[in-house]
């Protein structure tokens, strides 16, 4: 499977650090954030890696290098910043994401979320794409998100009228079929305005909603707070390991997917 890592953001709220490096290069536990993503999707099956580009493109391009641990790299640099949905697309038109399900991850998480179950969601229903969501805490700062009794996108925003599972959070993880691509529009677009939105205003249930496992890890490193927060659950996590005759500890997931 392809996956699409998105590391074109400025990285602003990292500032001064991402004045001279790209947010996901910068250090996680020792090491890029961008080394820990790649690692656990090859770990999924992933065989091709796309990175989108544009802040201090030239740099993430020469130190990420054209392979991972065997696997290709190819990069789609953008001289503006086109957003999610706009990434995809521009991926595409590329000739990057291929003619079958690929995997599109933001590049500032560090997660052991499978994607298994997100590539059952689209290979068995064809749905445009399936999210991986998590319960929304706060749904009053951030985008919630409502299923239907079929798990499918049926609400965005505001708690809809009676019979909604809810409020979702996104992950920023998805696996997307091409139908996806036909509604994004051109330029940049962000997915839930663009593409979200104006589908369920057509009466469209095309997006599936994929709950994380409770026992998975998932955090987002969109913010220096959060990045160091996160580290110091994960140290603790991993100093708990679990002997082979123990149990395993309870992991939870972080806070929600950064923004710029």
């Amino acid at each position: 499977m392809i996956a699409l890592v998105l590391a074109a953001g400025l990285g602003t709220r990292f500032r001064p650090a991402t004045e001279t490096a790209p947010k996901p290069l910068l250090p996680f536990l020792g090491r890029p954030i961008l080394h820990h993503l790649f690692d656990h999707l090859l770990g999924q099956g992933v065989d091709r890696f796309v990175v989108n580009s544009h802040h201090l493109a030239a740099k993430l391009e020469r130190e990420v290098g054209t392979s991972w641990k065997g696997v290709p790299v190819s990069f789609s640099r953008e001289e503006e910043i086109l957003g999610t949905a706009g990434a995809i697309r521009k991926a595409a038109e590329r000739g990057l994401l291929g003619d079958g399900p690929f995997l599109v991850v933001n590049g500032d998480l560090y997660t052991d979320l499978s994607i298994g179950p997100l590539v059952e969601a689209v290979v068995e229903t064809g749905t445009a794409s399936a999210l991986a969501v998590l319960p929304n805490l706060a749904p009053e700062r951030e985008t919630p998100l409502w299923g239907d009794e079929r798990e499918r996108l049926s609400g965005i925003g505001p708690t809809p009228d009676g019979g909604a599972t809810g409020p979702w959070l996104f992950t920023g993880v998805q696996v997307a079929l091409p139908a996806l691509l036909e509604r994004i529009p051109r330029g940049r677009s962000e997915l839930a305005r663009d593409v979200l939105v104006p589908s369920l205003a057509r009466g469209e249930r095309v997006f599936r909603l994929v709950p994380t496992p409770p026992d998975r890890l998932w955090f987002d490193l969109g913010t220096p707070e959060r990045l160091a927060a996160a580290e110091e659950r994960v140290a603790a996590s991993l100093r708990e390991a679990p002997t082979p005759s123990s149990p395993s500890p309870t992991r939870r997931p972080g806070s929600s997917p950064s923004r710029d």
